[in-house]
């Protein structure tokens, strides 16, 4: 990317993914500001507070720019900002569409009116099918609406946003991220990994939806922010605007991951089989995806590669969790 200059706006940086972007360019030498919310924050932001290359406003980034706020001058902007999760997204059912553009569409306006880089997040949910999953592959929209259905097509609207806004001079990609985990990732948000890592540590039952047999390719948050750090500058300089950021080496059943985590952590939790529906109510539903691998095909091509191995990034996980509680799911049963 070159050395480093300017301002970096993440919205939803005190969450899981924004944190860790917001950590990767403090270390690069970018001053950061932070937009959020606090609606899914993971952490409380104070160390952001007392830096002074960090500015923390804790509103709704589309009532921070409706209010006279903007992105004047700034060096690029990373819209992280979502309700995320199989689990915390149901509060959410009939509005969430709603929360997904609202915040997008405006974010995209003043990025064209500051004439400043936009990086959106998607997710790999769009594709509403399984199998090895290319950017160039038609998505499919089932017809049962479900919660995790709204989700994926506000997430699409939002990538056909970003490409058709090109056409007004935005600079702008899609990340689609597969099954980002690490530290600080909370369970409240019905996320796999820390679920089970936190269930071992605590040698309570790790507790398998579905009968385990889905796949997923668990990418680290840090291999994630190394692409945005390293490659977002070549990838807005391409036709690739909508990019897939995974590591299909890291590619496990749910009952593998289950297993490998109880074994890499020497735990005496029992696996055991139970109904999604019974621990986040009636309307949770698995992702259309039951087997969700991405392929790299514009990532690589723009010279990255993951590099955190399935084991490396369960025992960070596990090491983060041995030494604080998770901050969003401390009331929440195990």
């Amino acid at each position: 990317m070159g050395a480093p200059s300017g301002e970096v706006v993440v919205t939803g940086g005190l969450g899981f993914i924004g944190s860790h972007l917001v950590d990767a360019y403090l270390a690069a030498g970018h001053q950061v500001r932070i937009i959020d919310s606090n609606a899914g924050a993971v952490i409380d932001g104070e160390d952001y507070d007392a830096n002074p290359h960090c500015t923390v406003i804790r509103q709704r980034v589309e009532d921070y720019l409706t209010q006279g706020g903007g992105f004047d001058g700034v060096d690029r902007v990373i819209h992280a900002a979502s309700y995320v999760g199989p689990a915390s997204i149901l509060s959410r059912a009939g509005r969430l569409g709603h929360d997904i553009i609202g915040s997008t569409a405006p974010v995209i306006e003043a990025c064209i009116a500051a004439r400043v880089p936009l990086c959106v997040f998607s997710s790999a949910e769009v594709y509403g099918r399984s199998g090895v999953l290319d950017e160039k592959d038609d998505i499919v929209v089932p017809t049962q609406y479900n919660t995790r259905i709204e989700y994926a097509v506000a997430k699409t609207l939002a990538e056909a946003m970003v490409s058709n806004s090109r056409q007004h001079g935005l600079r702008g990609i899609v990340i689609r991220p597969f099954n980002v985990a690490g530290a600080r990732q909370s369970r409240a948000g019905g996320f796999v990994m820390p679920t089970f890592v936190q269930q071992a540590l605590a040698g309570r039952p790790i507790t398998v939806f579905a009968g385990g047999e889905q796949v997923r390719a668990f990418i680290a948050a840090d291999d994630l922010t190394r692409f945005l750090i390293e490659h977002m500058d070549a990838a807005l300089d391409t036709d690739d605007i909508i990019i897939n950021v995974g590591n299909p080496g890291n590619a496990v059943t749910i009952m593998e991951l289950a297993e490998r985590v109880k074994s890499l952590l020497d735990s005496p939790s029992p696996i055991v089989g139970v109904d999604g529906r019974s621990v986040h109510g009636p309307h949770y539903a698995e992702a259309e995806s039951f087997h969700k691998i991405p392929a790299l095909r514009a990532a690589i091509g723009l010279g990255w590669q993951p590099k955190v191995p399935l084991d490396e990034l369960i025992m960070s996980t596990a090491d983060y969790y041995r030494a604080r509680e998770d901050r969003r799911a401390v009331n929440a049963p195990l």
